[in-house]
């Protein structure tokens, strides 16, 4: 699958990890993105031919320094922005090895459902926040 198709479609892959005391981890954008500022959850653009799975694997790689095991599907967003229409394709990180960090220069945290919405977040946050939500 493309990252970018003809229409101006982004496909990108986001991870959510929790933690032991149940919160996720979210990034905050850098300068220099689209939305800088604005928290998110970890993930990435899909390079040509890259199957999901295997970009999440190196998004979070590259992003935080972990090694993703175990995966399983939440749910699919599509969002307009200004610069383009996004699909972003959602997946719980149900095992993963290494300490989160954000090895991109940005910052990272780690909150409950409720505190996130305390942070300036991207639009397309809140249906994952909600379909994790619907889990518990």
């Amino acid at each position: 699958m493309d990252s970018k198709a003809p229409d101006n479609r982004l496909y990108v892959v986001v991870g959510i990890l929790q933690n032991a005391h149940g919160c996720v981890l979210i990034q905050q954008r850098r300068p220099g993105t689209p939305k800088p500022g604005k928290w998110e959850f970890p993930g990435g653009k899909l390079e040509e031919g890259e199957e999901p799975d295997h970009a999440l694997g190196r998004e979070l790689k590259e992003e935080l320094g972990i090694d993703v095991g175990q995966i399983a599907p939440l749910i699919v967003v599509t969002h307009n922005y200004d610069h383009a229409r996004v699909r972003l394709d959602t997946y719980l990180v149900t095992e993963f090895d290494g300490e989160p960090e954000g090895r991109e220069g940005q910052n990272i945290a780690w909150v409950s459902l409720e505190q996130i919405l305390k942070y300036d977040v991207l639009d397309a946050v809140l249906p994952i926040v909600q379909a994790i939500r619907e889990l518990r």
